[in-house]
């Protein structure tokens, strides 16, 4: 038996690829997803902040787009970063036409310094997020964006990151790239994600839920309790109804949080349990908005990176689908991030919200708030610290070694998109079917 612990994309993916494979797949939240869900409230949809479909897998973007047939529509991106009273296009550092003139030449000046420092040293292989931003980008957009967007973001000095998630997220342009960003040529698109897709109706839920009917058994509302790796069971607790059940497994496979996992394995090494509890991550408010107003922007979405804003991205979901709000209205998720261990009010992060809209003018005084929700998410961003290159690997390895596989964007405690979690799932699903039938063959 495969126990599959955590209905995101990733347990979901592992669940549809297994087809015909004796598994239980058992989910804490009553509804399926994990945070790539979609919610309603007074005529409007709102996904837990911004979920976009782009694709670099071949097989996974023709395996969604079966699934989600007809229901799929691209999009150009409109996103923009608002600095210095200006909205300038995404990514900034090939966008910087527009910028006050001394901006612009700080920015293309550092950029052509780390040309010539490139070429005379060889990079540290463990540089800092900070030094990997000043090595690649130079000064100029270290000071005007990279930096202070990054720190409004992780909450933490860049000098405590890595830089070993950076390269797919943060392309380094070529310097034709940057002096037509700084005089307003435009001759292609730039970045890892041009366009993207997105379903046409519902939010991104339909994503999660295109899995089920390929899914042959699913339990939600049932927790993991804790983990009894060297007789390999798992004891899960029914939330509504308060009962509790044990199961035995050949193989475990977990979605959830590592430190989360490590907590709940009751028998794990010691010292792998502590350097699981250093882990570090970042949490979000998803602050969630409608406004009796249309039409309030045209863009996608907006990154923030000076400290006048509390917010470091705002988006707009009726623009990826008119279909997520009512007539005659706006929708808006703001994104604000803070420690774990922080709470603020409801009231005043939508205090905070508005304040802020207004002073990029985005909203006005007299816009009416028709919908005011926060979502606190506990789990966003990994911190890829120094800690983690030593302790993930450690403590995936003695999980596996305990049959015992962690997946997902948590579960492997990285930066990966949504594609890459259907990929994870679908490739340990079809390593556990060739494992389960090999002793039948042999």
């Amino acid at each position: 038996m495969i126990i599959i612990v955590g209905a995101g994309l990733a347990g979901l993916s592992t669940a549809y690829h297994l087809s015909g494979m004796p598994y239980r797949l058992y989910e804490r939240e009553s509804e399926v997803g994990g945070l790539c869900r979609s919610y309603q409230t007074n005529g409007f949809t709102f996904d837990y902040t911004g979920h976009l479909l782009h694709f670099r897998q071949a097989e996974i973007k023709a395996l969604v787009e079966r699934l989600l047939a007809g229901k799929l529509q691209r999009h150009a991106r409109q996103s923009f970063i608002y600095s210095h009273r200006t909205l300038t296009e995404y990514p900034f550092q090939v966008n910087t036409h527009g910028l006050p003139p001394e901006v612009v030449r700080e920015c293309l000046m550092g950029f052509i310094a780390t040309l010539t420092q490139a070429a005379s040293h060889a990079p540290p292989k463990d540089r800092s997020f900070k030094e990997w931003i000043l090595d690649n980008l130079g000064d100029g957009m270290a000071k005007h964006f990279m930096m202070p967007f990054n720190e409004k973001l992780w909450r933490v000095s860049l000098d405590e990151l890595t830089s070993d998630w950076v390269s797919w997220l943060v392309p380094k342009p070529e310097l034709k790239d940057v002096v037509n960003g700084a005089l307003g040529i435009k001759d292609r698109a730039f970045g890892y994600n041009p366009s993207f897709l997105y379903p046409a109706e519902q939010g991104i839920k339909v994503l999660p839920e295109s899995f089920l009917p390929g899914i042959d058994w699913l339990k939600n509302g049932v927790e993991l309790l804790e983990v009894d790796t060297r007789r390999r069971r798992a004891l899960f607790r029914d939330r509504e109804q308060g009962t509790t059940r044990s199961e035995h497994y050949e193989s475990l496979v977990s979605t959830i949080p590592v430190p989360e996992l490590v907590r709940r394995c009751t028998d794990f090494p010691e010292h792998l349990k502590q350097a699981a509890e250093k882990l570090r991550w970042v949490s979000v408010y998803n602050v969630n908005l409608a406004v009796s107003r249309t039409g309030i922007s045209d863009k996608h979405w907006i990154y923030f990176p000076e400290s006048a804003y509390p917010f470091y991205r705002v988006g707009f979901p009726m623009n990826f689908s008119p279909s997520l709000g009512r007539e005659g209205c706006s929708s808006v998720y703001v994104e604000i991030s803070h420690r774990p261990d922080e709470r603020r009010s409801v009231e005043q992060l939508v205090d905070e919200a508005r304040s802020g809209m207004e002073h990029a003018g985005i909203l006005r005084p007299d816009d009416e708030l028709i919908v005011a929700d926060v979502k606190d998410l506990q789990y966003a961003y990994v911190y890829f610290d120094r800690h983690r290159a030593k302790a993930i690997p450690a403590i995936l390895a003695e999980l596996e070694r305990r049959g015992v596989h962690s997946i997902g964007r948590y579960g492997k405690w990285e930066h990966t998109s949504m594609e890459d979690a259907i990929g994870q799932g679908k490739q340990l699903a079809e390593h556990l079917r060739a494992q389960l039938v090999q002793p039948a063959s042999a």
